[in-house]
């Protein structure tokens, strides 16, 4: 059996997305036939025996892939000092601990989150050189014209010397995923910038009085209610 890197083999193994697992590293929680593992480390999964926490990390493992519609209110993260409800809550209790997110959204955003313990479908759909899309469904305090849209469109500073990418923007008028009439923005991006959307229609003189995410690639949040969740397949994502 050929070698892994090391990251890599706790990501398949379930343990970790491959940025978690460098960092479990590098604070030397893992060990690799007896010794304190190092970045750069590779593994035989036949051979070499694997310890996270003093505990043998099994090769391989069931994956799973969930869709979830996120509710406003929720956090992203596993755990929360302020108590604050998360995420995970939501899910099946047997799988809180397995999988993790990819890609997460602000207390005050809405709309589909995916979580899986596969880590090569993490890394293809959150590493930005893959530029997936991620589509938006925003509604604003005010109505916006052609102009602002343009220079969404080409790309605005969302911070110190930050671009971003030009997105994709259709105006629709209607009732959108909220169900309240009025002027809605289709937005699509493929960076992931913290706050990013929000940020991008700041630097141009507008908030964002709902923002929520409707699509990751090929999957759509569809009709599925806020605080559901159901099984998908990875084809059906990427």
């Amino acid at each position: 059996m050929p070698e892994d890197r090391l990251q890599k083999f706790l990501s398949n193994a379930g343990v970790a997305s491959r940025r978690r697992a460098e960092a479990l590293i590098k604070k030397g929680f893992v060990k690799i036939n007896g010794r304190i593992a190092a970045i750069g480390d590779k593994v035989n999964a036949e051979k070499d025996v694997v310890l996270y926490n003093g505990k043998r990390v099994a090769p391989v493992c069931e994956l799973f892939y969930i869709a979830l519609n996120k509710p406003r209110g929720y956090i992203s993260s596993r755990r929360d000092p302020q108590k604050r409800r998360s995420v995970y809550d939501l899910l099946p209790q047997n799988l809180r601990d397995k999988v993790w997110s990819i890609g997460r959204l602000d207390f005050n955003t809405e709309g589909l989150i995916v979580f899986t313990n596969d880590g090569d479908l993490t890394q293809k759909v959150a590493h930005p050189k893959f530029e997936h899309d991620k589509e938006y469904e925003v509604v604003l305090s005010k109505p916006i014209g052609d102009a602002e849209l343009n220079r969404l469109r080409r790309g605005v500073e969302i911070g110190e010397s930050v671009l971003t990418s030009p997105a994709k923007l259709k105006v629709r008028t209607g009732r959108g995923a909220e169900g309240q009439s009025g002027q809605y923005i289709l937005m699509t991006i493929h960076e992931g910038k913290k706050r990013q959307i929000r940020r991008m229609f700041e630097a141009i003189g507008f908030k964002v009085k709902n923002l929520k995410r409707i699509r990751m690639n090929k999957l759509a949040l569809g009709d599925l209610p806020p605080g559901k969740h159901k099984f998908v397949r990875k084809e059906d994502i990427i």
